[in-house]
């Protein structure tokens, strides 16, 4: 009678080498390596990804408000709601710091379908800006608050002297005589709005066209 064989690894009976099982650990390790680069930089571009979607919701909606009542949803009247010829902003934009963040939010709060927001600072202004209550924007927080990504209001900004055209940033810009009604900007990871794209660091996204952000 034949003795059962005993230690068999494998087919021809012999185990993993030495050299062997450092190859499969360096395969393992470099995989791991790949993953932890990876995995970063594709999460990063999946938020600016949905930063670009929901700034284009933004400017489709206010467009749509424009068409529903013939007007624009500002949240002021337009002569104390204007910069020179090229408008406001709403949001936390450096060119609207304070009062900026607030009217940002009353924007949102309309596009979401709220008649009771309105008010002008220290003026008098209807107070009933959406009184179909028409829902033109999903996704907002009841009291306006609509953040990117990274956890900053989206900033908005409409050419409410009906000029063919709007600013943004300054001369190093390359950007700054758009010939657009509405444009939207997130501040991007680093939350600040910045003026000129080939400064490190810049990562602001835009709604209009290929975004600058790298």
């Amino acid at each position: 009678m034949t003795p059962p064989v005993r230690g068999r690894a494998g087919e021809n009976g012999r185990g993993f080498s030495l050299v062997e099982l450092m190859v499969v650990i360096s395969i393992v390790g470099l995989l791991a390596g790949v993953m932890v680069v990876g995995i970063p930089r594709a999460m990063e571009m999946a938020r600016k990804s949905k930063a670009k979607s929901e700034l284009m919701a933004i400017v489709a909606a206010v467009k749509a408000y424009k068409q529903e009542y013939g007007s624009w949803p500002a949240t002021e009247p337009i002569s104390t709601d204007t910069t020179g010829e090229f408008g406001a902003w709403y949001g936390p934009s450096k060119w609207a710091a304070g009062t900026g963040l607030s009217r940002g939010k009353e924007l949102i709060r309309i596009l979401s379908g709220d008649e009771t927001v309105g008010a002008g600072l220290g003026t008098t202004w209807p107070r009933q800006m959406n009184p179909k209550q028409i829902r033109f924007l999903e996704g907002a927080q009841s009291d306006g608050t609509f953040l990117d990504p990274w956890g900053t209001q989206y900033c908005v900004k409409m050419d409410v002297n009906e000029s063919g055209g709007m600013e943004y940033g300054t001369g190093n810009s390359g950007v700054e005589n758009l010939k657009l009604t509405v444009i939207g900007v997130s501040l991007g990871k680093n939350k600040k709005q910045e003026d000129d794209p080939s400064v490190p660091g810049f990562d602001d996204i835009y709604s209009w066209g290929q975004s600058l952000s790298q």
